[in-house]
């Protein structure tokens, strides 16, 4: 029996291993155990269940990476002293999956990394998530690549074994989840704003609110909804932000479930994100999306022109709305999106890679 530990701790972690892991557990070949670092409790608590978590580390000092880092490996230190495990499977470019694979570079238990490749190629951009990536790719065992153009990026860094083209199992969840939701109409002129980065706790998420207040100033028809992050530094800087601001064009929000945040996804006109995954989420849909970033990881969303970067501090926002009031985005670009992204079928294909390579690699 092939022992495989997931490791996770933020929404997009879970929203992305969810299916893989339901698919592995169906499997006696496979002793599976899922591991919450609980880096993002509030908003794992809106997405998981405790069936899904078969041990919550309860990590929950979030405001120093280093600590946090520290923590989780001490906590997987102590774990696996009493547990051999065969494989850890980790999920992109968090602390949670970078301290997990340094776990597993350490003790030489094979990483199987998903989401593997994606580069912007600026270690401070995003930081430090595009540090944690490469160096994830360095100590992987296993590369699951959502496209060609990661797997390319990992061949060009000298990676050639064990890289697998996937898609993205985050889009399997969010297409099951969207069939749970009737009305899908779109509201003109709205808005849905996401940003949690921590690029935005510096003068940036101040200059984005300002470019945002004076767009609105300027065209009242517009509405935006504002789910806002966990975080009590991005809460303190958005209160501060629009304290005076006399317009009631804004609805800021608690912290929604996946189906209320859908919900609010489907419905918006124009979607803003420094979000990686509501990246991948609003494009799928063909919705105009302007990314709240310099750079984007997602690098294909820019070559198929169904997003646009804005700038983390907002600089460009106007200007990129106005660009998609006049330019419908291509319905033929939105497939090609799609079909890059999977077509909803990335969590059956990991399970049949896994299934039929990990054995063959216990025997090397």
């Amino acid at each position: 029996m092939i022992k495989i530990s997931f490791v996770f701790g933020t929404r997009p972690e879970f929203i992305k291993i969810n299916e893989i892991v339901n698919k592995f557990k169906n499997n006696k070949k496979f002793n599976i155990t899922v591991l919450s670092s609980n880096q993002q409790r509030k908003l794992i608590d809106k997405y998981s269940n405790n069936y899904f978590i078969d041990k919550n580390l309860k990590l929950n000092n979030f405001k120093n990476d280093s600590i946090f880092i520290s923590k989780l490996l001490h906590k997987l230190n102590s774990i696996y002293k009493k547990d051999s495990i065969d494989y850890l499977f980790i999920q992109g470019d968090t602390n949670t999956a970078y301290a997990t694979s340094l776990f597993g570079y350490f003790k030489k238990i094979p990483v199987i990394h998903l989401e593997a490749g994606l580069r912007t190629f600026d270690v401070y951009n995003p930081f430090p998530e595009e540090f944690f990536r490469q160096s994830i790719s360095k100590m992987a065992k296993i590369h699951l690549a959502q496209n060609m153009s990661s797997k390319k990026n990992l061949e060009n860094e000298g990676i050639r074994k064990n890289i697998f083209v996937i898609g993205n199992p985050g889009i399997d969840h969010f297409i099951n989840n969207l069939k749970k939701i009737k009305n899908k109409k779109t509201i003109r002129k709205s808005i849905l704003i996401t940003m949690h980065r921590r690029e935005s706790l510096n003068s940036n998420l101040e200059v984005f609110s300002n470019n945002l207040k004076l767009f609105l100033n300027k065209n009242p028809e517009y509405s935006v909804n504002w789910p806002l992050h966990s975080n009590p530094n991005i809460l303190d800087q958005i209160n501060l932000s629009f304290k005076s601001f006399k317009g009631d064009q804004i609805t800021f929000l608690n912290p929604l479930s996946y189906l209320e945040f859908l919900k609010l996804l489907i419905s918006s006109e124009f979607i803003i994100t420094d979000s990686g995954g509501v990246q991948e989420e609003a494009a799928y849909l063909g919705k105009p999306l302007l990314i709240a970033r310099d750079k984007t990881e997602r690098i294909d969303i820019i070559k198929l022109k169904i997003g646009k970067i804005i700038n983390g501090d907002g600089s460009k926002l106007e200007q990129k709305i106005n660009y998609f009031t006049k330019n419908k985005i291509s319905i033929t670009n939105t497939h090609k999106w799609r079909y890059n992204q999977g077509l909803g079928k990335s969590s059956k294909k990991v399970y049949e890679v896994l299934n039929k390579y990990l054995p063959i690699l216990e025997k090397e």
